[in-house]
């Protein structure tokens, strides 16, 4: 219906009851009138992104029951005379381009049930009236620049069941009404500006959902959070909290399967030795990450874990069998930015992504890890850079066929690179750079049609430019900076489409670019850098103009 004059919507007759057009590609502005036709109960304009138009300030339909404007484009704000609208059951306007503040005149919409003014770039206090909704259970204002605090008391929305207030600078504390609402399982209130300490729940409920991250909330935890015995989500991440949290308090949650404090600087896990005594029989997902824990706890070895997330932590000494007891059914495990010296024990066989960046390790660990008689078959990213790792790297880490992302970087590994790296079919990113990597780079990139990122600068790589590299047509980022390779340009660069990053500084290259390059496709290319090498003769100003992704500006 794109063709459809909008203008026509004038000659509508008043009986009308129904005007359902949902995701119609209309376009245009709808005339404010089609709002104040006198028998009209449902309007749904929604999923028509081209359709503008503005809500009416007086006269609105009385009759109306549903108003459904979502993903539109409408403007303007939202007129007091909303609140006129008496008999309306569902209202939502999300994703518009309104403007101002929400009107406080929600005392007489006694039969609303769900009002949804996400995304829609409204600002100013939240209205008091529209938490004395008597019947309403959806409420969504999420996405807005809301401000001021919740009211002190609420007694009413005893039927909400969804609550999301999330992405607004609502400030003030995190009253303990919130947590009784009995039929509330679903709170969000992250990516706001609320304090703490967050109040004691006098009254529990049967809530399941609380996200509470990226705030200011301050203090330790009530222990009255923990009485909420049928939460399966807790995420408090990015506050400012404090204090311990001890494996009785986390007991009582027999349901918790997702639990994230990540970013509270100043919380800690109990680590005492009787902690192993408690079982958490759904947990599944813990994270830890930014916080003050120096010991692996011990209570999680009697949970089954798939995601562990302990990164950023003050976590010293190795990884033991006994560290990792517990751990065989983890896919995700992130342990960088600790102190961690030493790896005895790989931890989990199943593990799909292992993350020991920025930490001690020192040593031949990769022959530890990858001990061809313990086969990680799932095993798609492995981070290990900036640690102090010596020795060569074994050829039985190629036994890791399923790999997407490897990082050895920034280490003191020396020897030659294994051949076999160039056979991993899945393999994404190789990152060996700043190593002591000698003799040549494999030519063994025939089958490598995935490979978006090499890294091997900063080495002591000697020889030629591999010509396999040709096959490895979504390379996206190649550089070989500050290595002793001795080579004439190889051309046929220009034949990866998507190579976005060439960086050969420092090295050894030789002779004239030749004129054929010229006309090459390069168009991709963003960064080049072929300083400090020996190349002669003059340079092509066809090669420059071609760079035409330099002039571009990147999309977001």
């Amino acid at each position: 219906m794109s063709d459809v004059a909008l203008t026509s919507f004038l000659n509508l007759s008043s009986p009308l009851e129904h005007l359902s057009l949902s995701g119609c590609k209309l376009h245009g502005e709808l005339p404010t009138q089609v709002f104040q036709l006198p028998n009209l109960k449902v309007v749904d304009l929604s999923e028509n992104e081209n359709l503008t138009g503005y809500l009416p300030n007086t006269n609105w339909s009385r009759g109306l029951e549903l108003l459904h404007l979502s993903n539109c484009g409408f403007r303007g704000s939202i007129p007091a005379s909303f609140g006129n609208l008496t008999q309306i059951i569902s209202v939502d306007l999300s994703i518009n381009s309104l403007e101002g503040q929400i009107p406080d005149v929600f005392g007489n919409l006694r039969k609303l049930t769900s009002l949804s003014f996400s995304s829609c770039n409204l600002s100013g206090p939240l209205p008091i009236t529209i938490f004395n909704l008597t019947r309403i259970t959806r409420l969504d204002l999420s996405n807005n620049h809301l401000e001021g605090p919740f009211p002190n008391h609420v007694s009413e929305l005893q039927f909400l069941e969804e609550l999301w207030l999330d992405d607004n600078s609502i400030s003030g504390g995190v009253p303990s009404w919130l947590f009784a609402l009995p039929s509330l399982p679903l709170l969000n209130l992250s990516y706001n500006k609320l304090v703490g300490p967050i109040d004691q729940i006098q009254k529990l409920s049967s809530i399941q959902i609380v996200d509470l991250s990226y705030n200011n909330i301050g203090g330790s935890i009530p222990y009255s959070i923990f009485d909420l015995v049928n939460l399966t989500k807790l995420d408090l991440s990015s506050n400012n909290l404090s204090g311990v949290i001890k494996p009785d308090m986390l007991s009582k949650l027999t349901s918790l399967s997702f639990l994230d404090v990540s970013s509270n600087s100043l919380l800690s896990l109990s680590t005492s030795g009787n902690d192993v005594n408690y079982s958490f029989p759904q947990l599944r997902t813990v994270k830890f990450s930014g916080c003050s824990v120096r010991q692996f706890p011990n209570f999680f070895r009697t949970s089954n874990l798939e995601t562990l997330d302990l990164s950023n932590n003050t976590i010293s000494g190795g990884i033991s069998k006994w560290e990792a007891e517990g751990w065989e059914g983890l896919l995700r495990l992130d342990l960088s930015h600790n102190f961690l010296t030493a790896l005895e024990q790989f931890p989990g066989n199943n593990l799909g992504y292992l993350n020991l960046h920025s930490n001690l390790l020192q040593g031949p660990i990769l022959s530890t890890c990858s001990n061809p008689q313990i086969p990680i078959p799932n095993l798609k990213d492995f981070i290990i850079s900036e640690n102090k790792l010596t020795g060569n790297v074994p050829s039985s880490i190629c036994n890791w066929n399923s790999l997407n992302l490897l990082d050895l970087s920034e280490n003191s590994l020396s020897g030659t690179i294994p051949d076999c790296l160039g056979n991993l079919i899945y393999l994404e990113t190789l990152d060996l750079e700043m190593n002591n990597f000698i003799g040549k780079i494999p030519n063994s990139f025939e089958n490598s049609f995935r490979l978006r990122s090499l890294l091997l600068n900063d080495n002591q790589l000697e020889g030629l430019v591999p010509s396999s590299l040709a096959n490895s047509t979504s390379l996206e980022l190649l550089n070989l900076g500050n290595n002793k390779l001795r080579d004439r340009f190889p051309h046929w660069l220009a034949s990866l489409s998507s190579l976005q990053v060439l960086i050969l500084r420092f090295n050894r290259f030789y002779g004239s670019l030749p004129h054929s390059i010229a006309s090459s496709n390069f168009s991709t290319l963003r960064i080049i850098d072929l300083s400090a090498n020996e190349f002669t003769g003059t340079l092509s100003t066809k090669l420059l103009q071609n760079f035409r992704a330099m002039k571009d500006i990147p999309r977001e």
